[in-house]
């Protein structure tokens, strides 16, 4: 599965900007993109020069507009088909955030987008049997493994992530199974920070994003 931005039509407006449910906010100066299932991606900037703005989008979160265009295998799609295949990793501002760990992902498994069984997927993901029965948000160095198998579990494709500084990656060798679980079964992984430092060696691409306007000096 290939995802792409095509901005050759935003003409008139050439910078997006959102405002997150975490209280975060980012501008992405509009570009071609392209993004493959069956790899990660970092996707570098400092904070508000759009990493996370271009994370999110592809997650289905911010509305495609302005003449830019996405598509998926060459088939343009919408916000809302982007969203269906979309799983965010951090469950804290999501409607999911209350999930428990072990039932949400039973229940996921029986819609069958998985041939795995609970078991295989709680020691894929590196999760802990004291914490099957607790909530998404309520968990911390797990929150985004637990979250990812219950993503992986509903038969998404796409898992990005909110904007993070790269000490966040830091020695987490959780992640790190996460990631190429998740890759290694033909889903794609976004996650936007602040620097390549200790995500280079762990993602199969740094994309490195940086603003073009003279809007964007202006504020600086």
């Amino acid at each position: 599965m290939i995802i792409r931005t095509d901005a050759s039509k935003c003409i008139h407006i050439l910078q997006g900007y959102s405002f997150f449910n975490n209280g975060m906010d980012d501008y992405w100066y509009y570009s071609d993109t392209v993004f493959k299932t069956g790899r990660s991606y970092a996707l570098v900037s400092e904070y508000q020069q759009g990493c996370m703005y271009l994370s999110y989008l592809l997650g289905g979160q911010i509305e495609i507009k302005d003449g830019l265009e996405i598509y998926l295998d060459d088939n343009r799609v919408t916000q809302e088909t982007l969203k269906d295949i979309s799983w965010n990793l951090e469950p804290s501002y999501e409607s999911y955030k209350n999930l428990i760990v072990r039932k949400s992902i039973e229940k996921a498994l029986k819609s069958g987008h998985v041939e795995e069984s609970f078991e295989q997927l709680a020691e894929s993901f590196c999760l802990t049997p004291e914490r099957y029965d607790r909530k998404l948000r309520q968990l911390s160095g797990e929150r985004w493994s637990a979250s990812a198998a219950v993503g992986y579990a509903s038969g998404k494709k796409v898992f990005y992530a909110p904007y993070n500084a790269s000490n966040f990656y830091s020695s987490n060798a959780r992640l790190e199974h996460m990631i190429s679980y998740l890759t290694s079964h033909d889903c794609m992984v976004l996650l936007p920070v602040g620097s390549d430092m200790y995500l280079k060696d762990h993602v199969d691409q740094c994309i490195y994003i940086e603003q073009q306007t003279a809007w964007w000096k202006s504020k600086q």
